[in-house]
């Protein structure tokens, strides 16, 4: 990666920390060192969070690090490493036309179409000292670091309050994220199938009767899951290119992170690929993440619908039922509405995309033009009341573009 020579303080004590908890910041030169304490607490902690995992942050950095100015902020107590995150400068964010300074904990922060699109985003931290360096985290970022805009993106939403002890966000926006509850199924004793919908039920039954013989493939090598990676990006760039779309993968930073977290992450069981072929014809493919038991749907891959009829739908089911006898807590399908996702979820977590705006020169140029427009509706509508937020910040918690990350057609 490469280091970046911003002056940065070595180590200082916050505020908030009353003397126990002192706030350390790694980059340029240094970051290493950083990188190697976030190491270190990754492998002495257990069940740690895949997104503030070092596996994670690392490949992020190797393949952003060059683009996005990035640092690790470290907690310590006593000498000891206690929690670590990133914060990163963001690169091409803007509200409307006007550019932003803004600053991004975890791996965020990517100009559009280009991001791997982080959700369940958090810090590594051992439980008793997370509230405290979430709370001089954020201090740091909207009282000292400078810019126009702090973010926390993707965030669970009970994190809000850890995030906004001491200054509540100025704009929050929460999303659902549907899922599969893999643990109720095992102690129902029965399949998947009976804890889905009706109507859901019958149209599985009927596909997988109409399907006949599938052979499915949970990838147990590399080798294996290299190549179930590289026809899920076929099949998913050709769906999109279909519909005039460019896809994830027509940027080559978002399939670079895909293809070293594959090499990263496989190993530690961290990543899973899926396949799923009928008479010799592939349906689908999925690449899914592993978060603390949950399995993630992060990316994939189907074929048209003129070739399998409903390829989506039937590729996720036959998969969560095999997550189902594997152990798995849950099948994730984050964010994003696509009918797949409500047919099979039988719970619901919220995300959030939550912004502080400074006050800046800059935001206030936003605000103004932001009273101005709304003037100019209300000539034409009069009926249309005053303007009571700034201009939204096109990417907080906005619709995933075809070239984002996660993004798919419907299924």
């Amino acid at each position: 990666m490469t280091p970046h020579s911003d002056p940065w303080p070595e180590a200082r004590e916050t505020p908030l920390s009353g003397g126990r908890l002192l706030l350390r910041e790694w980059s340029g030169a240094d970051l290493g060192v950083g990188l190697e304490r976030w190491r270190q607490l990754d492998s002495r902690l257990s069940d740690v969070p895949l997104t503030a995992s070092w596996t994670w942050a690392t490949t992020w950095l190797r393949v952003y690090g060059d683009l996005l100015s990035a640092r690790v902020l470290t907690g310590e107590v006593s000498g000891r490493t206690v929690a670590a995150c990133l914060v990163a400068q963001g690169v091409g964010q803007s509200a409307g036309p006007i550019p932003l300074r803004t600053r991004h904990v975890g791996t965020a922060g990517e100009p559009h179409g280009h991001s791997v699109v982080v959700e369940y985003n958090t810090v590594l931290a051992e439980a008793a000292h997370r509230p405290v360096f979430q709370e001089a985290v954020a201090w740091r970022c909207i009282e000292e670091l400078g810019g126009d805009e702090f973010r926390v993106d993707g965030c669970p939403a009970a994190d809000l309050d850890l995030w906004g002890v001491r200054q509540p966000p100025t704009h929050v926006r929460c999303r659902e994220a549907k899922s599969f509850n893999l643990e109720a199924a095992r102690e129902a004793g029965g399949e998947p199938l009976e804890l889905l919908g009706r109507s859901t039920r019958q149209n599985l039954r009927r596909l997988l009767r109409r399907y006949g013989d599938v052979e499915t493939t949970w990838a147990s090598s590399i080798d294996e899951a290299d190549e179930i990676l590289s026809e899920l990006k076929d099949l998913h760039q050709a769906r999109w290119r279909q519909q005039g779309q460019p896809g994830a993968f027509a940027s080559a930073r978002f399939e670079a992170f895909q293809r070293q977290l594959v090499v990263a992450g496989f190993g530690e069981g961290r990543v899973v690929l899926y396949r799923v072929r009928s008479e010799g014809q592939t349906v689908g493919c999925l690449l899914l993440l592993v978060d603390r038991g949950r399995l993630l749907d992060y990316v994939s891959g189907f074929a048209p619908f003129e070739e399998q009829p409903s390829p989506g739908l039937v590729t996720h089911y036959l998969c969560l039922s095999e997550a189902a006898g594997r152990g798995y807590r849950a099948y994730d399908f984050l964010v994003g509405d696509k009918r797949h996702k409500e047919n099979l979820s039988t719970q619901t977590d919220l995300l959030a995309w939550a912004v502080w705006r400074r006050p800046t020169l800059r935001n206030r140029v936003i605000d103004v033009l932001q009273f101005a427009r709304g003037l100019v509706r209300r000539r034409r509508t009069p009926d249309v009341p005053a303007p009571t937020e700034t201009l939204e910040p096109a990417s907080v918690g906005a619709e995933r573009p075809a070239s984002a990350a996660l993004a798919t057609p419907p299924v």
